[in-house]
C-alpha cells in the first residue's frame, strides 16, 4: 500500500484546500514542522480517511463523547462555510494496477454533524466499496494492527517506560492472529449456551394458534388506523384549499398592506432621513467650489493668463541675471561686441513683448488654480451629479409607499377575513396533531404485528421440526466442546511458534539499532503471557530498569519494526515526532538503518530540532518527497511548502 496524495479542507489548522502529493521513487517521504503547525493533524487526517469512527486516535482519545464531537472539533472556520473533507489516494503495490480514493466529508452547521464517505476505484466511484469501506480496509490494514504503522514517537518513548501493558497485548494477537482464535472460542461458547437453553419436544399448537389470533386482531387495528389517518388527510386537503381562498381574498383586499402598514412607516423614515442627508450634502458643496462651475470659463483663462504672466516674468528675471554676469565677465576681459549685441537683442525683444500684469498670481495659487480647473471641479460636478440620482431614487421611493399607504381599506372585514384564516391554520394544526398521535400509534402497532410475525415463524418451525431434530441439540453440544478443546491446543502451539519468531525478529531489529550491541543478546517473549524478557550473551535476564530511557524507546520500536515484518503485510509507515528521548548515537541509528528500511514508503514528521540539518544529509539519498508545514500566525493557518526547512 503506497499514499499517493492526501488533501485536507479546513481540516484543523489548514484553512482552505492544502494538498501534499508523493511521487518519490524513494522510500522516505520528510514531513517538518514546529510543534502546533500541523504534524499530528497530518497523522489523524490519514487515520480519519481509512478508519472513520473506528480510528484509533479517535477511540482512543477520551475528550469526545461522540464521534460527531470528535468532527467538529476539527472544522476550521476561516471561510465561514463550516465544510470539510479530507480525500486520501493509494494504490495497493508499486505497480499502481489498483488506486483508490477515500473521501469523507462533513458540515458542523446545526447540532449534529453528518459524514459522507464516497470510494473510487481507479478513478471511479464504486458504490459498493463505499457501503463496505469498513469492512475492505480491515482486509488490507486491520485497524487493530494499524498503530503498528502509524504511531506517535511521544507514545513510543511512554510505552517504553512502562511494562508490557495489555493494550499492547491484544494488538500483538491481533497482529500474529491469534486474536481471531479467541473470538472463535467465544462464538462457539454461545453456541453451547443456546443449545443448553433450546426446547427440544414442544408441539403446543394452542400456544400457536394463540399467537396467530393476536396477529390477526393486531392487523385489523392497524388497517382501523391507517383509515383514521387516511380521513384526517382528507380532511387537511379541505382545510387547505379553504385557506387558499381566505389568504387570496386577504391580500385582495389590503391584507397584505396592512401587516405592512408599520414596516412600510419605518421605511419612509429611513430613506426620508437618506434624502435629508443628501439635501444637506448638496448645500454644502454649494457652499464650496461648486459655484465655480458657472465661470469656469473664466477660471480657465485666468489660468492662461497666469502662465504668460509667470513665464515672462521668469525671462526678465533671466535677461538681469545674465546681465549682471556680462558685467563682471566684461570688467575682468576684453568683451566681445557680438555677445554685448545680443544681450541688446534679448532685453528689446522683452519690451516688446512686453505683458501686462493682471492678476499677479504666485506659483502656488497658480498651480492651485490649475487643480481646481483640471481635477477638483470636475470631481465634484460628478458627486453631486450621483447625489442627485440618489435623491431622486429615493423620492420615487417615497412616493411608491405614499400610493400604497393610501389605499383605501375597509379595516373591519379584513378582520373577519383575518380571523377565518387563523381559525382554519388551528383547524390544520389539530389535524396534523391527530395524524402525528395515529402515526405513533400504528408504528407501535405495526412493531407488535412485527414481532407478532416472529415469533409466530419461530414457533410454527420448532413445532415442525422438533422430532426430526430431536438428538440436533446433542451433536452440537457434543462437537462444539471438541472444537473448543482442540482450539485450546492449537492456540497453544500457534502462540508459541509465532512469539518465537517474532523474538528472533524483534532482536535482529535491535542489534542493528542498539548503540551497545553487547548488551543485549537476544530477545524472549513468553508465549503464554507475552511478556518481554532481554537475556545477555551469557543467557543472563537484563533488568529492563537496568536499560536507559532510549534503549528503552530502541526496544519499542524494534518491536514495532518486528510486528511489521512478521505480518508480511507491505503497509505504509507513519512516525510523527519520530527521535524524541534519543541522544544522538541512537538517533543516527534510527536515520540510517531503520528509516529507509521500514516499509516500502515512510512518512516521517518531524520538527527542525529532531530531523536537523545533520540527519537530513545523513537520510538525504533516501529521501523522496520533502514538505515543511508553516503557520501563519496572524491568520491562524498552516501552509504546506514543498522542501525541507530551506535546506
Amino acid at each position: 500500500m503506497i499514499i499517493k496524495r492526501l488533501a485536507m479542507h479546513n481540516f484543523g489548522v489548514y484553512a482552505s484546500t492544502n494538498t501534499m502529493t508523493f511521487d518519490g521513487k524513494k522510500p522516505v517521504v520528510l514531513i517538518g514542522g514546529m510543534n502546533g503547525h500541523g504534524k499530528t493533524t497530518f497523522l489523524e487526517a490519514v487515520l480519519l480517511a481509512l478508519y472513520g469512527s473506528n480510528s484509533f486516535a479517535y477511540t482512543e482519545d477520551h475528550k469526545y463523547s461522540t464521534y460527531g464531537q470528535y468532527l467538529k472539533s476539527f472544522v476550521n472556520l476561516a471561510d465561514g462555510t463550516k465544510k470539510t473533507f479530507i480525500e486520501i489516494d493509494f494504490e495497493l503495490d508499486k505497480k499502481g494496477e489498483e488506486k483508490y480514493t477515500v473521501r469523507r466529508e462533513w458540515n458542523a452547521e446545526g447540532q449534529k454533524v453528518r459524514e459522507s464517505i464516497s470510494v473510487k476505484k481507479n478513478d471511479e466511484y464504486n458504490p459498493f466499496l463505499t457501503e463496505n469501506w469498513s469492512m475492505f480496509i480491515e482486509n488490507i490494514l486491520p485497524n487493530e494492527l494499524s498503530k503498528f504503522f502509524f504511531f506517535d514517537g511521544e507514545k513510543i518513548a511512554e510505552l517504553a517506560v512502562a511494562d508490557t501493558n495489555e493494550q499492547l497485548k491484544e494488538s500483538i494477537k491481533a497482529m500474529l492472529g491469534i486474536s481471531v482464535l479467541d473470538v472463535l472460542q467465544c462464538d462457539l461458547g454461545h453456541i453451547m449456551g443456546k443449545v443448553g437453553k433450546r426446547i427440544k419436544e414442544n408441539q403446543n399448537f394452542k400456544e400457536l394458534n394463540e399467537l396467530k389470533d393476536k396477529k390477526e386482531y393486531t392487523a385489523q387495528k392497524l388497517e382501523e388506523i391507517d383509515a383514521k389517518i387516511k380521513k384526517h388527510e382528507g380532511k387537511i386537503l379541505e382545510l387547505k384549499e379553504k385557506l387558499e381562498k381566505k389568504n387570496s381574498e386577504y391580500k385582495v383586499h389590503g391584507g397584505d398592506i396592512i401587516d405592512q402598514r408599520a414596516e412600510l412607516m419605518n421605511k419612509r423614515s429611513e430613506i426620508m432621513a437618506n434624502i435629508m442627508t443628501a439635501q444637506g450634502q448638496l448645500l454644502e458643496m454649494t457652499g464650496g467650489e461648486l459655484p465655480l462651475q458657472l465661470v469656469r470659463s473664466l477660471i480657465n483663462n485666468i489660468v492662461i493668463a497666469g502662465k504668460r504672466e509667470l513665464d515672462h516674468k521668469m525671462n526678465e528675471l533671466a535677461v538681469k541675471k545674465i546681465r549682471s554676469y556680462y558685467d563682471i565677465f566684461a570688467k575682468k576681459l576684453k568683451s566681445d561686441k557680438s555677445i554685448k549685441q545680443f544681450l541688446m537683442y534679448v532685453e528689446k525683444c522683452g519690451a516688446e513683448d512686453k505683458i501686462p500684469k493682471l492678476y499677479n498670481l504666485s506659483d502656488i495659487t497658480l498651480a492651485q488654480l490649475n487643480s481646481l480647473n483640471k481635477e477638483a471641479l470636475d470631481l465634484t460636478v460628478s458627486k453631486t451629479i450621483s447625489i442627485c440620482k440618489q435623491r431622486k431614487k429615493y423620492e420615487r421611493k417615497i412616493e411608491e409607499i405614499d400610493s400604497y399607504l393610501s389605499v383605501e381599506i375597509d379595516e373591519n372585514s379584513l378582520n373577519t377575513t383575518y380571523r377565518e384564516i387563523k381559525q382554519l391554520e388551528k383547524e390544520i394544526v389539530n389535524e396534523e396533531v391527530e395524524i402525528k398521535d395515529l402515526q405513533d400509534k400504528r408504528a407501535s402497532v405495526n412493531g407488535t404485528i412485527i414481532l407478532l410475525e416472529s415469533e409466530y415463524s419461530k414457533m410454527a418451525e420448532r413445532v415442525l421440526s422438533a422430532l426430526e431434530n430431536a438428538d440436533a441439540d446433542e451433536r452440537i453440544a457434543k462437537y462444539a466442546h471438541m472444537a473448543v478443546e482442540i482450539l485450546k491446543e492449537y492456540r497453544i502451539r500457534l502462540q508459541k511458534r509465532k512469539t518465537e519468531q517474532l523474538a528472533i525478529t524483534m532482536s535482529e531489529c535491535y542489534k542493528l539499532l542498539a548503540n551497545k550491541k553487547s548488551l543485549i543478546d537476544r530477545v524472549t517473549m513468553d508465549n503464554k503471557t507475552l511478556d518481554l524478557h532481554y537475556l545477555n550473551s551469557e543467557g543472563h535476564e537484563v533488568e529492563k530498569k537496568s536499560l536507559s530511557a532510549g534503549e528503552k524507546q530502541l526496544m519499542v520500536i524494534s518491536l514495532l519494526w518486528a510486528l511489521a515484518i512478521n505480518s508480511k503485510k507491505k503497509l505504509p509507515v507513519i512516525i510523527d515526532t519520530p527521535l524524541s528521548r534519543l541522544d544522538s548515537a541512537h538517533r543516527v541509528a534510527l536515520v540510517k538503518k531503520y528509516f529507509p528500511k521500514a516499509s516500502d514508503q515512510t512518512i516521517i514528521l518531524s520538527t527542525d530540532s529532531e530531523i536537523d540539518e545533520k540527519y537530513y544529509r545523513l537520510m538525504k539519498k533516501s529521501i523522496g518527497d520533502v514538505y515543511t508545514l508553516k503557520y501563519n500566525d496572524k491568520e491562524k493557518r498552516t501552509s504546506i511548502i514543498e522542501g525541507y526547512f530551506g535546506w
